[in-house]
């Protein structure tokens, strides 16, 4: 997912194979109990970034093509290149002239800063103020506006690994409606604070599943969706990962609602099947494994209590007085608050 994000939870549903083996299982023993029972990138957002069109520096993509490092070791510049690619012999920063400005901003040619990097722009003084470009050491590169000398306002920004980003920035990191791309081929169009995603965001992966809710402080937390690329859905809330409560939904059919850990039923919650002759299972779950005293519903209604140990069926407990009074301290799921559309359903 871009930068160092693995593939949300695991989503695991349980296989058809192990619930209609335990269902044989109960209707066999049914048949003795009563015998009428049944049983049975393209670099495409949602958003686009606005553009800042009042710039008095005209800029173009050929402008911000190239660095100019002679040798990456000692990080420095070929003032050759430099002069081709900025259009100006390099100046120390030292080296500069005070010029007075109605407006107050300053037009000049490359300028080499205390750090080694190269900046060409407006100025206001001696700070880089207004539109510009500006060309790190590390091969980083930014196009856009200065404010006190900082990545101010909109701009763009190309990293070394081949990453971009286009949006907004406050104080030299971004902070406002941004989008970044990796070259990976994920993408995340939000907002950002302080340099990271926080608040709401979608991001795109280049597999083709697709997250959308909130984020805190770069990971997502709290009310999302998630669309993998399986046809696996999940509504609900998040820890970074798909854990907490929520409804998760498989392509067979299968459902369920309840509580989640890393990616697994964990806790309690109900499955419900489309097919097949279990018509749901309500209980406790051990990351995905049923675990403990779990009601069975039949297709044609019939109920069964099971015990299961960590996925392992281990008897039929129908009728005993105990396993009901347990299952009845079973609370009963919610549905999630919050219903969300997804940018595929909606477009």
């Amino acid at each position: 997912m871009g930068n160092a994000n693995g593939r949300i939870g695991c989503c695991q549903s349980r296989s058809s194979t192990d619930v209609t083996r335990d269902s044989n299982r109960l209707a066999r023993k049914s048949n003795t109990r009563n015998k009428n029972d049944d049983v049975n990138n393209n670099e495409k957002v949602e958003e686009s970034v606005p553009q800042n069109t009042a710039s008095a520096h005209p800029l173009t993509e050929d402008d911000f093509i190239a660095t100019g490092f002679k040798d990456l070791l000692c990080g420095e510049w070929d003032d050759k290149i430099l002069v081709s690619l900025l259009g100006g012999q390099p100046t120390k920063l030292n080296s500069l002239i005070d010029v007075v400005s109605t407006n107050g901003l300053v037009e000049r040619g490359p300028v080499v800063l205390k750090d080694g990097s190269v900046y060409c722009g407006q100025w206001k003084g001696k700070k880089r103020h207004g539109m510009g470009k500006h060309f790190a050491m590390d091969g980083t590169r930014y196009m856009g506006s200065f404010e006190d000398n900082m990545y101010s306002g909109m701009g763009d920004i190309r990293y070394v690994n081949g990453d971009k980003f286009k949006g907004y920035f406050k104080n030299g990191l971004k902070n406002g409606k941004g989008v970044m791309w990796y070259t990976n081929g994920d993408m995340f169009d939000g907002t950002w604070a302080n340099g990271l995603r926080n608040g709401f965001g979608v991001e795109r992966f280049s597999d083709g599943s697709v997250y959308m809710g909130m984020f805190k402080d770069n990971k997502r937390e709290g009310e999302g969706e998630l669309k993998l690329s399986n046809g696996v859905v999940y509504e609900g809330t998040f820890d970074n990962d798909v854990t907490g409560h929520g409804r998760m939904m498989w392509p067979t059919g299968e459902c369920y609602i309840g509580e989640f850990r890393h990616g697994y039923k964990h806790n309690h919650g109900i499955t419900t099947y489309r097919n097949g002759p279990v018509a749901s299972e309500k209980g406790r779950y051990n990351m995905g494994r049923l675990d403990g005293v779990i009601e069975r519903v039949m297709r044609g209604g019939q109920k069964f209590l099971c015990v299961y140990n960590k996925g392992e069926f281990i008897e039929d407990v129908t009728n005993n007085k105990e396993a009901e009074k347990q299952m009845e301290m079973v609370p009963e799921p919610n549905e999630p608050t919050k219903k969300l559309v997804l940018v595929d359903e909606a477009a």
